[in-house]
């Protein structure tokens, strides 16, 4: 497993490691100096997708085929993959705190809030790229790719036209929903139920990976 994971950190950082500092200094100004602290939250976003482009280089490379010679389990070659977005939002992570910090050291911004809100992101992001993986070892990284930011671009699309039509306001949560994350237990529901259910989530789509994977011949 750790070859695994050696493998694709090489082939990663080779290909995009000019490309990742840039990202890097860009984000890290415009969060600083233009007072941009949304952009701390990217990096997450970011990170994720370089994971994915690895898939798209061992299409390339025919990975899959040489990897079906070797002394790994298709559990393994699914799994590296699952703990390699793990690892990637965790630095992620930490390089959005060292961003709040920062940020609430030179402009004043709230420091809990900004991390709350960045342990937010990268939760749902850990779901997000779960999904991904699944549609990717399904469909293709392409298609699963398209598919899932044309969802997301859909779900944003509705959620601004009901802003702007004054309609958000007549949508009410289920209870439930809303005494979780609305109500009087939410701190509960943004600290603990939510990261449960995206982990929940991220889990059941490593299994349905490897499962899809497992039945693939090479």
């Amino acid at each position: 497993m750790i070859g695994l994971l050696k493998k694709d950190f090489f082939i990663l950082w080779h290909a995009y490691h000019k490309n990742l500092a840039l990202v890097l200094v860009l984000y890290s100004a415009m969060a600083l100096a233009m007072n941009f602290s949304f952009m701390v939250f990217f990096f997450a976003w970011i990170s994720g997708f370089y994971i994915l482009s690895g898939l798209t280089i061992d299409n390339y490379s025919k990975w899959d085929l040489y990897a079906a010679s070797l002394p790994v389990s298709k559990r393994q070659l699914v799994g590296a993959k699952f703990i390699l977005i793990t690892l990637a939002l965790l630095i992620s992570f930490s390089i959005g705190t060292l961003l709040c910090g920062l940020l609430a050291l030179l402009k004043g911004e709230p420091l809990m809030e900004n991390l709350l809100s960045l342990l937010a992101v990268s939760f749902v992001c850990l779901a997000y790229f779960g999904i991904s993986l699944v549609l990717s070892y399904k469909y293709g990284v392409e298609k699963a790719r398209t598919a899932v930011l044309l969802v997301a671009a859909a779900l944003f699309g509705c959620v601004m036209v009901l802003g702007k039509l004054d309609l958000l306001q007549d949508m009410a949560l289920p209870p439930l929903l809303q005494t979780l994350f609305l109500g009087d237990l939410a701190v509960w529901g943004w600290a603990v139920v939510m990261p449960v259910g995206c982990i929940a989530v991220y889990l059941i789509c490593w299994a349905l990976a490897t499962r899809i994977y497992s039945r693939k011949e090479f």
